[in-house]
């Protein structure tokens, strides 16, 4: 039985164990939204979806994220994973994408009393993907320049 050391996770690991936790915990989140209120009456729909109802590329790209940390994480429970850095690139980068055309697909509207378009969750699952990669990529090259030499 192989013991997890914390002390033996570089930061760079940190980062995207942390990205896969806080993704799944994000997909929960309003990813887009909907409200419509007609001022004065106090009539209105003011409604939201998360990452598992937003669509493939919302839910998909959440569990992208999961997987790079669980990835990640792997060695230090003894479990050796050829390519990690290469892996951990691909599934963070793909998730970025993915939320981006997301992003991009929402129908958005604005205008008599209402309002719709991506919401907090999708920002936040952005920057949690964007910063996976740059740990990705960072981590990537190192590996690379430790071959190399």
């Amino acid at each position: 039985m192989v013991n997890f050391d914390a002390k033996r996770v570089t930061p760079l690991e940190w980062a995207g164990i942390g990205a896969g936790a806080l993704a799944f915990i994000v997909s929960f989140f309003p990813w887009y939204s909907v409200s419509f209120g007609v001022e004065g009456l106090g009539l209105g729909i003011d409604t939201s979806v998360s990452a598992w109802n937003a669509g493939f590329l919302a839910w998909f790209a959440c569990l992208l994220l999961v997987a790079a940390g669980v990835v990640v994480i792997l060695p230090h429970f003894g479990t050796e994973v050829p390519n990690l850095a290469m892996i951990w690139l691909g599934l963070s980068g793909l998730a970025l994408v993915f939320i981006v055309i997301r992003w991009l697909t929402f129908p958005s509207a604005s205008g008599f009393g209402g309002s719709a378009g991506a919401s907090f969750g999708l920002f936040v699952g952005l920057v949690i993907a964007v910063v996976s990669g740059v740990a990705a990529f960072l981590n990537f090259r190192s590996a690379n320049a430790r071959t190399t030499a």
